[in-house]
């Protein structure tokens, strides 16, 4: 074990992110570095070095190094962070990686690489080493040139191998690092980045007290994300659980649909966040001190974008499935206790009652709900009345609405009132178009035939899954589909790349209009076609649907014109930012 260095106060992109990540570790309470030297490990050696809680110990040999780290461990409990070069340094971690494995011992493997241009090009020292321990790792992740790193999403990292590591079902992690040169320092490293996130480690264990640093807070903000809990009568059960949470303690709560706290009507739910959230005056007012979330990340850009910007003291994810859904990297504590129970627990212990801050929230989101029920009703069809439309005719009975995805979940977000009795589900997973009709069987051949589901879908979508429209009767099962067909979608309209190329370029890249009539499908494999018109009742023609049992598909068209649809949009926008101006 050597001594450290007096290290210097300095800036640098790469060392930078480095010395935020060797610092959360510490902060978690890692004590021992085992380096092997090498070249390509330059970065990690020399800045894990330089912090003053981490102790250095040199093993030349990098196989005879894990298992020195793993020794450690046993006597400790806690993980050694191991450093190695490139190559087949890495490789002959694998014996004692084994061994942590099938003895659940902790162990934080850090392996330099060549940056991605470099690999599978012949250079020196270069293997593929991402995934090279395969299933004998807790975790395992490539990560970005830490040039390309914040410091946040580093300490986020380095939490998340500790609890990896560390946690239930412990054992190692590996951690490859993309090193590019030059490796050397600019004026030294950089010991301002050791600091820890505010909150300390940033991690509390389900089993420990999480209520002490909430206690008293006032501006908080609880945003649940989809889903939040596993099947749809959890659902519910956390639903009701987070409501009367925030009933209690007087904080808003921005939920989409699939969340089911739109199902009733609180005085917490804020049921129009996508669209007050677009606007910077309301988002520096309302800057919260606290959010706690549920789920994975939202749906919708504005409120990623809304939690990036404000950047709370405190951002804590309650994640028992241990997902780490955050790439805005803005979580500070980490808990993997029940959401259920956290939400039943939080109101009595936080201890505040509800004030000026929700009766804020509460009337911006009033006006902004206002502005958008005006353009919606004073406009031709579009995509927000269809939502609207749909949700009409939920009138007491038991309804589900599985939405694909693209467009139609950020619909249900944009336009789905409070207090709309309809159960909401989707595949936001992985969030692909693929499969949502096969989904929607499934999920209904569990609900029985006296409870209708909706496929609220997109026109690609629906062809995606052609196969699943043809199962349905097959199955013995009804499925009402609601498309909206805009001939090909318009979700990369939103984007910065609409306008900046020829516009038959843009059609033909990134519209793709199909040109498919689905009307043609009516008659094929028991599926019922309507085709809704301007001036036709869509809320007529879903009762009908949905009061059905007979085994097939009833399938509504929908014909929304694209550039009407971005136009109301537009207007949308306009008309709540000037509700909610001052």
């Amino acid at each position: 074990m050597t001594d450290h260095p007096d290290p210097t106060i300095a800036t640098d992109p790469v060392y930078g992110p480095i010395a935020a990540f060797a610092g959360q570790l510490a902060a978690h309470g890692v004590r021992d570095v085992v380096i092997s030297p090498g070249s390509r490990s330059t970065p990690l050696a020399v800045t894990f070095h330089a912090h003053p809680e981490l102790r250095t110990h040199i093993q030349l040999d990098e196989r005879s190094a894990a298992f020195f780290a793993l020794g450690q461990a046993k006597a400790s409990g806690l993980p050694s962070a191991l450093i190695c070069t490139s190559g087949t340094a890495a490789a002959n971690y694998l014996p004692a990686v084994v061994e942590a494995n099938h003895a659940c011992v902790p162990m934080i493997v850090c392996t330099a690489d060549r940056p991605p241009e470099l690999r599978g090009w012949g250079a020196g020292q270069t293997i593929d080493q991402v995934g090279m321990f395969t299933t004998n790792v807790r975790w395992a992740t490539d990560l970005p040139i830490p040039s390309d790193w914040s410091e946040p999403s580093a300490r986020m990292a380095a939490t998340r191998a500790f609890e990896a590591a560390s946690g239930d079902g412990r054992g190692p992690v590996h951690l490859n690092w993309p090193l590019r040169k030059p490796l050397e320092p600019i004026d030294g490293v950089p010991v301002r980045q050791f600091a820890a996130i505010d909150g300390g480690s940033g991690l509390w264990s389900s089993t420990g007290e999480p209520f002490a640093a909430l206690a008293g807070v006032e501006k908080g903000v609880i945003l649940v994300g989809p889903d939040a809990a596993p099947g749809v009568k959890p659902g519910f059960r956390l639903a009701d659980a987070i409501g009367d949470f925030a009933d209690a303690v007087g904080w808003p709560i921005i939920a989409e649909p699939m969340t089911q706290l739109r199902f009733r009507k609180r005085s917490s739910l804020i049921a129009a966040g996508e669209h007050l959230l677009k606007h910077g005056a309301v988002v520096d007012e309302l800057r919260p001190d606290v959010v706690v979330r549920f789920g994975g990340a939202p749906t919708t850009g504005p409120v990623n974008q809304w939690l990036e910007r404000v950047r709370p003291e405190q951002v804590i994810a309650v994640d028992p499935e241990r997902r780490w859904h955050d790439a805005s990297f803005t979580t500070t504590s980490h808990l993997t206790i029940d959401p259920v129970i956290f939400a039943m627990n939080a109101a009595g212990r936080i201890g505040v009652t509800p004030g000026a801050w929700l009766d804020r929230w509460r009337a911006i989101d009033d006006a902004a709900a206002g502005a958008v029920d005006g353009v919606i009703e004073s406009n031709d069809r579009s995509s927000g009345s269809v939502v609207r439309d749909l949700c009409a005719i939920a009138d007491g009975a038991p309804l589900f609405v599985m939405s694909s995805n693209s467009m139609p979940p950020r619909d249900l977000d944009s336009f789905v009132p409070a207090g709309t009795p309809i159960g909401f589900v989707g595949n936001r997973g992985a969030a692909g178009i693929d499969g949502i009709t096969s989904t929607a069987l499934g999920f209904a051949s569990h609900l029985g035939d006296e409870v209708p589901v909706v496929v609220f879908t997109g026109d690609l979508a629906l062809l995606h899954d052609i196969g699943g429209l043809l199962g349905v009767a097959r199955a013995g099962h009804h499925l009402t589909v609601l498309c909206v067909d805009n001939d090909g979608g318009q979700i990369f309209s939103m984007l910065p790349i609409h306008g900046r190329i020829d516009g038959a370029d843009y059609e033909t890249i990134f519209r793709t209009p199909h040109g498919v009539d689905l009307a043609q499908l009516d008659g094929l494999a028991d599926i019922n076609v309507t085709a809704i018109d301007d001036g036709d009742d869509l809320q007529a023609a879903l009762r009908s649907a949905t009061a059905t049992s007979a085994p097939g598909v009833d399938l509504l068209i929908v014909r929304v014109d694209p550039d009407h649809d971005m136009a109301v949009r537009a207007e949308v926008r306009a008309a709540v930012g000037e509700a909610i101006s001052p």
